[in-house]
């Protein structure tokens, strides 16, 4: 379904946040829908593993790697025809946003933060398209649109 509602083309590069039972049939899909290249993005080796040996995906660890620079540097700096996030809910975050959010829960200021919907937004080639799936919940703020 995630892989269908991101309307993949035949040569689609496509971009895949969440190796767990939803990104692994995302990917999956993207390949039997054509895709020519799929990386998958995850922290948890085990799913990473599974993504590249079972499904040939590339993979990504974000706790190591700048997702957006290695996105750019994988596509000649154009980003991924088509993201998804199969995530769902709120994913975990590094570095100042974490403690961002850790300040706004303290004066009572907290909304959710959309990780993956932000990496996605700014990982993919403009134009094209971005998958949600799953459920989210509260108010979201912090959303990239309309940028260049």
């Amino acid at each position: 379904m995630a892989a269908d509602l991101a309307d993949i083309q035949p040569g689609n590069v496509v971009a895949i946040w969440g190796c767990g039972g939803v990104g692994q049939m995302a990917i999956q899909s993207a390949f039997l829908l054509g895709a020519s290249r799929v990386t998958a993005i995850d922290r948890e080796p085990d799913r990473l593993r599974m993504a590249k040996d079972i499904s040939g995906a590339e993979v990504l660890d974000f706790s190591k790697v700048d997702i957006q620079q290695a996105l750019r540097e994988m596509t000649g700096g154009r980003g991924a025809d088509r993201c998804i996030d199969c995530v769902g809910m709120e994913a975990l975050s590094e570095g100042l946003d974490y403690y961002y959010d850790k300040t706004k829960q303290f004066v009572r200021l907290e909304s959710d933060r959309p990780i993956v919907q932000r990496e996605a937004i700014l990982a993919c080639r403009k134009g094209r398209t971005i998958s949600i799936i799953g459920v989210y919940g509260g108010l979201v703020d912090s959303i990239p649109m309309g940028r260049p």
